[in-house]
């Protein structure tokens, strides 16, 4: 089996995702959506450090195999899912309290899309991150 040795596939680091973890104040059992997910770091740790729940959806298989192998590591396979899947167009069946899309906008075809898709995926209070590496 092929093997991409990067967690994170943007210029963000480990610390960067702490950071942003805190930032975002997350609680055990949020609910966390990341479309365009990559091998899955952010909700891997984020479910180790803050006890979330999350689903990724990344079109690239061998990044969301990873993203299995990553969570059984960390130990948060059992709170986070990853979807081998085209994550343009996804509305999850249930709203999640974070949407995320970070370094994958085309998936809305650019921000303002992006931002329209993710917001079909939030409760009430929630909150939308967005981002994209330059």
């Amino acid at each position: 089996m092929l093997k991409h040795t990067h967690r994170i596939h943007n210029p963000f680091t480990s610390e960067k995702l702490a950071t942003l973890g805190k930032a975002l104040r997350l609680e055990p059992e949020i609910r966390v959506l990341d479309l365009g997910s990559g091998s899955g770091e952010m909700l891997c740790t984020w479910a180790r450090d803050y006890g979330i729940v999350g689903t990724g959806i990344d079109k690239s298989q061998l990044f969301s195999e990873q993203a299995k192998l990553r969570a059984k590591e960390l130990g948060g396979a059992d709170q986070v899912e990853f979807i081998h899947g085209d994550a343009t167009g996804y509305v999850a069946d249930e709203k999640v309290g974070v949407a995320a899309c970070v370094g994958a906008t085309w998936i809305g075809g650019g921000v303002a899309g992006t931002i329209e898709l993710l917001a079909k995926n939030l409760r009430t209070g929630g909150i939308i991150l967005i981002g994209e590496p330059y």
